[in-house]
C-alpha cells in the first residue's frame, strides 16, 4: 500500500492523455494543419470554455466506525471460557450476553468485600462524629440571630413604653414637605418644555396636513407646476416626520406625568404612615400590646440561651485523631467493593452497542486471561472507507469534499461520500508517509458489504466553471512558465509561442487564466515516439480535428 498515491497519479495522468487522443478524434469542427515536419504531429485546436473538476484517486478499506475487540480485560490470572453464546454472522442487540468465565471467585470476592465494608461502617458509627464545618456556621448563625431577635424586641419594648413624639412629629412633617414638592413637581411638568413642543407639534402637524391636502388637490386636477410637485413630495415627508416627532414628545410627556403622579401618591402614604405612628404614641400605650411586647423579649432570651447551649456541645466534639484511621479503613473498604463488583460484573462479556459478531477467536473451554482476544464485534449499518492518501496529495484534501466510491467486489456500481476529517499525523509504509482519511458512504446501505473491503476512492479536491480551457498536450514549459502556439491568421505563417497563466487541470483539459481568449486557436504537438506510447498512431493523429469542448 506505500506506493498507492503514486500509482494513482500515474494512472491519472496517462488516462488524461489517451483522454485527449479521444477528445481530439471526437471533435473535427476546426480546420486542420497536419504538417509531419520530421517525427512531429501537429494539431490545431480552438480554446474554448467549459467547467473542470479535478480529483485524486486512491484506494481504501472499508471498516466500521463502531467496531471492537473483546477481552476479559479484569480477568485475574488464567481461567477457562465457559460459554460463548455468538458466533461470526450473529447480529445481536446491546447489552446481549456474548461470552463468560466462571463468575465463582469474583462472587466470593465481592462477599468478602462486602462484609469487610459493612465491618468498617459500624466502627466508624460507634464513633462521635465531629460537627463540619457547616454545622458550626449553622450554630453561629442561629446565636447571631437569636441575639438580634433579642435586641430588636428590648428595643420595640422601650419604643412601646416611652415613644418619641417629637421625632415622629418631626417624620409626619418632613413627609408633609415632600408631599407638597410632589405635588409642586407634577403641576411643573404639565407645563414644561416637552407640553410647549407638543403645542407646537400640533400647529405644525395641522399647517403641513393642509398645505399637503391643497398639493393633492392641485395634483389631482393637473393644476400643478412642478415645483408644486416637488413641494408635494417634500410636505408629505414633513408630515410624516412632524408625526412621528408629535408621537414621541407625546410618549414622553404622559410618562412624566405618571411618574410624577407616582411620586405624588407615595409621598401622600408616607405622610399617612407618619400621621398614625403619631397618633399612636400620643394615644399612650395599650396593656396588650404592652404584655405582647415583654413576651417576645422572653421568648428572645430563651432562642438565644437555647443558641448558645448547641453551640457548646459542638464544642465539645470528638477527638480528630480517633476518626482518621476509622475513615481511612471505610474509604478503603469501599473502594475494594466497588472494583470487586466491577470484576464481577467484568466476568461476562456484552454487547457495548448492537451490532454483527465479525469473528470469534476462541472456544468454550479455552484457557484465557485477560490480553486473550474472545470476539470482534462491529456495527454494519455505520461503515466507512479509511482512504490511504500519500504526503505528496494529502495538502489537496479538505473536509466535506466529494468522493466518488467503488468496490472491486462490485463491479460497475458507484457509490458517493464525502470528507470526513483530514489528520494531521501519517504512518510510514516503506519510505512513502500515508494519511488514513475517513470518508463517509451513502447509497450502499442494501449492499452485502464486508468489513476490509478494498475501495476504489476518487476525491473531487477542485472544481471550477465556464472557463476557458486548452488540452494539456497544448502547454508548453519554458523556463518555469508555460507558453502555447497560437496559429496565425496567414496559413503560411509561423505559429506565435503566447505565455499563458494555468488554472486547475485534470490532466486532459487545463484552465487558461491569462493569455488567450475564447475562439483563439493553439497548436498541439506530439512526437511519434510518444504517441506511440500513449496509444496514438500517425493514422489518428491525421483525423484529429480541433473545436472539441469538455463534456
Amino acid at each position: 500500500m506505500k506506493v498507492l498515491g503514486r500509482i494513482a497519479l500515474i494512472v491519472l495522468i496517462v488516462g488524461g492523455l489517451a483522454a485527449g487522443g479521444w477528445w481530439f478524434c471526437q471533435n473535427r469542427s476546426a480546420s486542420m494543419a497536419n504538417a509531419a515536419t520530421g517525427d512531429v504531429f501537429t494539431q490545431t485546436v480552438d480554446v474554448q470554455r467549459g467547467d473542470l473538476s479535478a480529483s485524486i484517486s486512491v484506494v481504501g478499506e472499508l471498516y466500521a466506525v463502531q467496531q471492537e475487540d473483546l477481552y476479559f480485560d479484569r480477568a485475574s490470572g488464567t481461567t477457562r471460557l465457559l460459554t460463548l453464546e455468538v458466533k461470526a454472522g450473529h447480529v445481536v442487540e446491546a447489552g446481549q450476553v456474548l461470552a463468560a468465565i466462571d463468575p465463582s471467585p469474583y462472587e466470593q470476592a465481592l462477599d468478602q468485600a462486602k462484609s469487610d465494608l459493612q465491618e468498617a461502617e459500624e466502627v466508624l458509627a460507634e464513633l462521635q462524629i465531629p460537627p463540619s464545618d457547616l454545622d458550626i456556621a449553622q450554630a453561629d448563625l442561629a446565636v447571631a440571630q437569636a441575639e438580634l431577635r433579642l435586641e430588636q424586641a428590648k428595643q420595640n419594648l422601650g419604643d412601646l413604653l416611652n415613644p418619641d413624639t417629637s421625632n415622629l412629629q418631626t417624620a409626619l412633617e418632613d413627609a408633609q414637605d415632600d408631599l407638597a414638592l410632589a405635588r409642586l413637581q407634577q403641576s411643573l411638568a404639565e407645563y414644561d418644555n416637552l407640553a410647549k413642543s407638543e403645542r407646537d407639534l400640533l400647529y405644525a402637524l395641522d399647517w403641513h396636513e393642509r398645505r399637503t391636502g391643497e398639493l393633492e388637490v392641485l395634483v389631482s386636477e393637473g393644476k400643478a407646476n412642478l415645483e408644486q410637485i416637488e413641494e408635494q413630495a417634500e410636505e408629505q415627508e414633513s408630515l410624516a416626520e412632524t408625526r412621528s416627532e408629535l408621537a414621541r414628545v407625546q410618549s414622553q410627556r404622559e410618562l412624566a406625568l405618571q411618574v410624577s403622579a407616582a411620586e405624588v401618591a407615595a409621598a401622600a402614604a408616607a405622610v399617612a404612615e407618619a400621621e398614625d405612628a403619631l397618633a399612636e404614641a400620643q394615644a399612650g400605650v395599650d396593656e396588650l400590646d404592652e404584655a405582647k411586647a415583654e413576651l417576645a423579649v422572653a421568648e428572645a432570651e430563651v432562642a438565644v440561651a437555647e443558641g448558645q447551649e448547641k453551640r457548646a456541645e459542638l464544642d465539645a466534639g470528638v477527638d480528630p485523631v480517633d476518626l482518621a484511621p476509622a475513615q481511612a479503613n471505610l474509604d478503603k473498604r469501599q473502594l475494594a467493593a466497588a472494583e470487586a463488583e466491577e470484576d464481577l460484573e467484568a466476568a461476562t462479556i456484552r454487547a457495548a452497542f448492537a451490532g454483527t459478531i465479525l469473528q470469534t477467536v476462541a472456544e468454550p473451554g479455552n484457557r484465557v486471561n485477560k490480553n486473550s482476544w474472545i470476539l470482534t464485534i462491529a456495527n454494519l449499518d455505520q461503515l466507512q472507507v479509511l482512504a490511504l492518501v500519500d504526503e505528496t496529495t494529502i495538502r489537496q484534501v479538505e473536509v466535506g469534499q466529494a468522493a466518488v466510491i467503488t468496490f472491486d467486489a462490485f463491479p460497475g456500481q458507484q457509490f458517493t461520500g464525502q470528507v470526513l476529517s483530514v489528520p494531521l499525523q501519517g504512518t510510514l509504509q516503506g519510505d512513502v508517509m500515508v494519511y488514513e482519511v475517513p470518508v463517509s458512504l451513502e447509497g450502499a446501505e442494501e449492499l452485502p458489504l464486508l468489513v476490509g473491503m478494498t475501495a476504489n476512492v476518487e476525491i473531487r479536491v477542485d472544481q471550477v466553471e465556464n472557463v476557458l480551457l486548452v488540452p494539456t498536450m497544448a502547454l508548453q514549459n519554458s523556463g518555469g512558465f508555460y507558453q502555447v502556439l497560437v496559429a496565425a491568421s496567414d496559413p503560411e505563417a509561423d505559429p506565435q509561442a503566447v505565455p499563458v497563466e494555468v488554472g486547475l487541470s485534470d490532466g486532459m483539459y487545463t484552465e487558461i487564466v491569462r493569455g488567450l481568449n475564447e475562439g483563439d486557436q493553439v497548436m498541439v504537438q506530439i512526437k511519434a515516439a510518444d504517441a506511440t506510447q500513449f496509444g496514438f498512431s500517425v493514422h489518428m493523429m491525421g483525423g484529429m480535428m480541433g473545436g472539441g469542448k469538455p463534456q
